[in-house]
């Protein structure tokens, strides 16, 4: 082994040592979580794929968390396969409305939609379903899941894509089911059916760039081996002027570039009994008012083939860059 490469390694293991754990306990079963806080009711809310959207509630971010839930437990009224298997919600406040947008899918399929449904409170029971906002096909270049809303200074922007030709980014107006921009829209990583997924804008107050963060990797499944390593999910992000993009890594590269590791940053890789991180969403966090990563991961302890679990860090972005914090 090469000295450089040795190196490296102690590097990376260095690096590691400084990730902290999650913040809450290891006991909610969630894939792509997302959050908010109803300041009237005086707790968070998670939303995760399964269980028609399933939710979860807290009254701090340590938990305990309680399932309380499903968003959709009819169903999605979109008329495709999978649309009593909901994934990848995110929620946001708009228009005095709590949004969800969720993916419509079955897995390894192109066959998509991305639909919305709003509540004035996010409790159960009290979600309209608005049905498809895009869809795809095999034809397209892209694939309708893993929706990511921002309401930035030129109106709603939602971007959605995984794999096949990336994530990209299409305007919506007037409302929040209502397409303003061709698709596929803008490119904003990925592409030539790199593992890129879960693309989530977003910009803390503390900075003035916009930030993409994505999943990049193999996420385990439920009865699935693991990969091989260095092979599994982690979290990586790039930054640029505007919500549109274009993204760029620390070392310059734009998101779209197709390389070897992958154009991103890393915020967030396997680390101690944290396995394979991703699936991600980012909120500030109004009872704290720090700036908050929220994930699945799988321990590394577990069982190989079990399922993944709720994580919640603080991020801090006086570098510029996001580092996970305690």
């Amino acid at each position: 082994m090469k000295f450089s490469t040795v190196c490296s390694l102690l590097a990376l293991a260095a690096s590691a040592v400084a990730y902290p754990n999650p913040l809450n306990t290891d006991t909610v079963v969630v894939r792509d979580p997302s959050i908010w806080y109803n300041s009237a009711l005086g707790k968070y809310f998670v939303f995760s794929t399964d269980n028609n959207i399933g939710i979860f509630t807290a009254t701090t971010l340590a938990g305990p968390w309680t399932s309380v839930g499903s968003m959709l437990p009819e169903c999605s009224e979109i008329d495709l396969a999978g649309n009593c298997d909901l994934w990848a919600p995110n929620v946001n406040y708009i228009d005095g409305l709590y949004t969800v947008y969720y993916a419509v899918s079955t897995g390894g399929s192109q066959t998509s939609a991305i639909g919305v449904a709003t509540s004035p409170s996010m409790e159960p029971g009290t979600w309209t379903d608005l049905g498809e906002v895009i869809s795809s096909t095999p034809a397209d270049v892209f694939n309708a899941i893993d929706p990511n809303i921002i309401d930035d200074p030129v109106g709603l922007q939602l971007a959605f894509g995984s794999y096949w030709g990336g994530i990209y980014q299409v305007g919506l107006w007037p409302g929040v089911n209502n397409l303003a921009s061709p698709l596929p829209g803008t490119h904003l990583a990925g592409g030539n059916s790199q593992p890129t997924e879960g693309g989530f804008v977003y910009k803390p107050t503390s900075q003035p760039y916009y930030y993409l963060f994505f999943s990049y990797g193999i996420s385990p499944t439920v009865g699935a081996s693991r990969p091989a390593a260095g092979a599994e999910y982690r979290v990586l992000v790039g930054r640029g002027a505007a919500g549109q993009g274009p993204f760029y890594d620390a070392n310059g590269n734009d998101l779209t570039d197709i390389l070897s590791p992958p154009a991103g940053t890393v915020v967030l890789p396997s680390h101690d009994n944290v396995y394979a991180p991703g699936g991600q969403s980012v909120y500030l966090d109004p009872v704290s008012g720090r700036d908050t990563i929220v994930y699945h991961y799988i321990p590394l302890n577990a069982a190989v083939g079990g399922p993944a679990y709720l994580g919640i860090n603080y991020l801090d972005f006086s570098s510029g860059w996001p580092v996970v914090v305690s």
